[in-house]
Parts: structure tokens; sequence; C-alpha cells
């Protein structure tokens, strides 16, 4: 049995499209579920439950080819119902999913079974990227009319048991598609906290976690016995200012906020130099604005908070802590705006009652992994919890309808920058640096890849243990 450590809330469930998403969510669902495809770092695709999507010349009509011979964990056949009551679901504007946001070009009437293993979509209009859209990782197959208990979906693992806040126990299973695992179970644990998932891996109660405190690399890589993985640098920690609620209505405060924090000092002592500066836009490809890298500059802010009437400011920062770094990056940025007479009260809050008010807080962190192209969608919606900043930007939001009419790549990076730099000049978030995923393993464990773009431990399917 492998034994995975994950920061977690106390109140998870097995809903595969559950809002309340914790660490052992994704991992959880890496294990039993599957998308129609898993990206590749090289942009393309290596297919999972689809062979293959085909479009006209207009990109109005998409196919999508499934594979044959696909399992369910009850034995049942996957096939192209189970396909379209998942979409369905999630196209539903009652059950407020954060995928819909990712193919909401879709109209849900649109969607035709061709055959057993064949589903056309009839777009409302021209769509672009469809098939980078539609193989999001959060966007897997279930059995249609299951419950969420059941966890039935085609996965290399299947459902042995599940306590909410503890522990998910999953199995191999034998009747799999494709390359089986090697292991015979993965035990998925639930931490509160990132140190008490270090000191588990230190101790020996866990074999695995990518939820680890990156201060106490120092004292893992002196333990034998353990061995350190690092991803490529994909992890986004961020501090969101909520742009429709006082003082973060003004530009001029969200400016200063992201004058006040010392970047480099953050990718140092927050983040353990382990990454890169980054400059207040959510995109790490090549598609980059021609900006300035933003500095510390103390007495811009101070001027900026004061021609905003906001001159000795004091307000609350939220955060669950549950990413590396991410509580010493509100502290560093608490203790630079001291310097000049703003007070930011770091309020440090469990996982879960964190969550389930996502989307309200006013001052706050969070991260993210995906590529632009998957994030833009949530930044335009007008859903709390998907647009969790509640920023609005006219320019911005014509900007990205343009960006997802075309499939020209080149069109698409044009586009891109232009929006990357409306972000970094009125932009509703601060990020100071992008990051790898850390994660540590015990050295008898053989065959662990971290997932892209995530760079978490997902994919168990090779493991050994010696």
């Amino acid at each position: 049995m492998l034994r995975v450590g994950v920061v977690a809330s106390t109140i998870s469930t097995l809903d595969a499209y559950s809002n309340l998403r914790s660490q052992d969510f994704y991992v959880r669902n890496a294990t039993m579920f599957e998308p129609l495809a898993h990206r590749t770092k090289d942009g393309g695709f290596q297919w999972a439950l689809a062979t293959g999507i085909t479009h006209n010349k207009d990109n109005t009509e998409w196919t999508v080819k499934l594979r044959p011979n696909v399992k369910f964990h009850d034995g049942s056949a996957f096939g192209a119902d189970d396909v379209i009551a998942v979409f369905q679901r999630v196209l539903d504007k009652k059950n407020a999913l954060i995928e819909r946001n990712y193919i909401d070009f879709m109209d849900p009437k649109g969607i035709e079974k061709v055959d057993d293993l064949t589903v056309k979509f009839k777009l409302p209009k021209p769509y672009g990227p469809f098939e980078f859209a539609v193989t999001n990782s959060n966007i897997i197959f279930y059995k249609k009319g299951s419950t969420p208990e059941q966890a039935m979906g085609t996965g290399p693992f299947s459902l042995v048991s599940f306590t909410a806040g503890r522990e998910t126990v999953v199995k191999r299973f034998d009747n799999y598609w494709g390359p089986k695992p090697k292991v015979d179970k993965v035990r998925i644990i639930s931490f509160k906290t990132a140190e008490a998932s270090t000191n588990a891996l230190i101790g020996g109660q866990i074999d695995a976690s990518s939820n680890i405190l990156q201060t106490s690399l120092p004292t893992i890589e002196k333990t034998p016995g353990l061995k350190v993985m690092k991803s490529d640098v994909n992890l986004k920690v961020s501090i969101g200012m909520r742009a429709d609620v006082a003082p973060f209505t003004d530009v001029r405060v969200r400016q200063a906020m992201r004058l006040i924090v010392n970047r480099k000092l953050a990718l140092t002592n927050a983040f353990d130099g382990l990454g890169e500066v980054a400059n207040d836009h959510s995109g790490f490809d090549q598609c980059l604005p021609a900006v300035p890298q933003r500095e510390q500059n103390l007495p811009e802010a101070k001027k900026l908070l004061a021609a905003a009437g906001k001159s000795n400011l004091n307000i609350d920062l939220e955060t669950a802590a549950n990413k590396p770094g991410m509580l010493q990056l509100v502290q560093i940025l608490s203790e630079d705006a001291k310097k000049i007479g703003v007070t930011i009260n770091v309020k440090k809050m469990e996982l879960g009652a964190y969550l389930e008010k996502w989307g309200k807080r006013t001052f706050y962190t969070g991260y993210d992994t995906r590529p632009y192209l998957e994030g833009v969608p949530e930044i335009i919606s007008k859903d709390d919890v998907l647009n969790h900043t509640h920023w609005h930007d006219p320019e911005f939001e014509a900007l990205a309808k343009k960006l997802y009419a075309t499939s020209d790549k080149q069109e698409q990076c044009e586009t891109e920058k232009k929006m990357k730099a409306i972000e970094y000049e009125r932009g509703a978030s601060i990020l100071t640096a992008t990051n790898p995923t850390v994660s540590v393993y015990s050295s008898k464990v053989h065959g662990l890849v971290p997932e892209f773009p995530s760079g978490n431990l997902y994919d168990f399917t090779k493991v050994t243990i010696s």
C-alpha cells in the first residue's frame, strides 16, 4: 500500500464535481476518474477516454471519438451516454460548477449521440480551442445514473473506503483499459496543515506528499530514506483583492498593494528561492507583455494610498496557508506595509471554514497551476466562486472573446499579451513569484512523476515499493 499525505478540508465529499476542493479532492479524483485526454508539456494530448477530436471548417461542429472497451468499476461499459450526462450536468446553471465556466461556449441542446462511441457538439458560434477546453483535467467522467458515494469511474483505482477529513483508500482496478497499476492499494491520508504532513513524512507515517513545508527542506534533505522531487515552475500563489468592495474598488489601492511587497524577499524567504519573480499577471508561458518588472516602491505606494484617501489603512487578510510559502508571503506583505503606516492583520483559518466562503472574501490568498487559456474563463465569469476577485474590465473581457474565437496559435498569443498587460496595470491580484511544486517521498517508492501542469503527485499507476 502506498500512503500519500494531503492537506485537506474536514468537509470534503466523494462528489467528483464538489466545489469544496482541497488537495484530497484532486488526488482522489485522479485515481478513480479520467478525462478525455491528458495534456502534455509540448502542447499536445495523451488520449485517455477519447481517441481523437475533429471539427468542421468554421469550428462550430466538433466530433469526439471515444475509446472502445472501457469499463466502469462495476464492469459496465463506458460510452457516449455517460459523456453526454456529465456535460449536461456541468452545463446546468443550477449546479454552479466550476467546470461550466470552461465550456460555457457549448449549447446543452447541441450535444448529440452519433453512436455508442461518438459524440457530436454543435456550437452556437465558432470556438477555436475546443480541444483544450474539453480536455481540462477536472472534466472527468462517471457512470450515468450513479451516485457520488459510489465513485463509479473508469480510472486505474476503485474505491474501497472514504472518511471525510481523514482518508480515502482505493485499490487496483484489474479491468482497467490501460496498463494496470503495480501497487495494490493507495491510502490518501488527510492532514490539516503542511506542517503535519511534513512531520508525518519525516516520521515515516506516510510515503509521499506534495503538501510539504518548504522551510523544512534542509531537514528533509538530511533525513535518510527521503527524496525530493521538483516540478516545472507552474505554481502561482497569489493574494486576491475583491475589486467590488472598498478599499479595492479604487485601482490606486490595488496598485499600492502591489508596490508594497518586496518580491525578491518573497521569493527568497517565503518560497526558499525556488522559482522565479512574477509580475502580477497570471501567465507563465512565452506570451508575455512588454511591461517592466514591478519592484517594491514604498514612497509611490504611500502616494497612491493618499490620493485614494486611504492613508493609514487597516485591513484583514485571510489565508488558509494551505500551500507552501503562502503564510510567509502575507506576513512579508504585512511587515512591509507597516513601513508606510498601513496595518494588514493576517488571519490564518482552517481550510474547511476558509473554503466555505470562497468568493466572499475581501483580501485573501489562493493558488493556481493552470495554463492561461484555462484560467481566463474564471477571470471574466459573473460567478462569485469562479471570479473570486469580482474584477470586471470591459477591454479585458472583449479581448477574451477574441482569444476564444480563433484556433490560430500566434493570434492567441498576441491577444494574451494585451490581456496580461491589462492585468498588470489594473488587475485585482498580487502575484509575486511562480514556483515549482515540491514533493517528498520515501526512497523505497519508485515510479512517481509530477503531474502536468500542477506538479502534484496524482499518477500512481507506475509506482512500486521495494
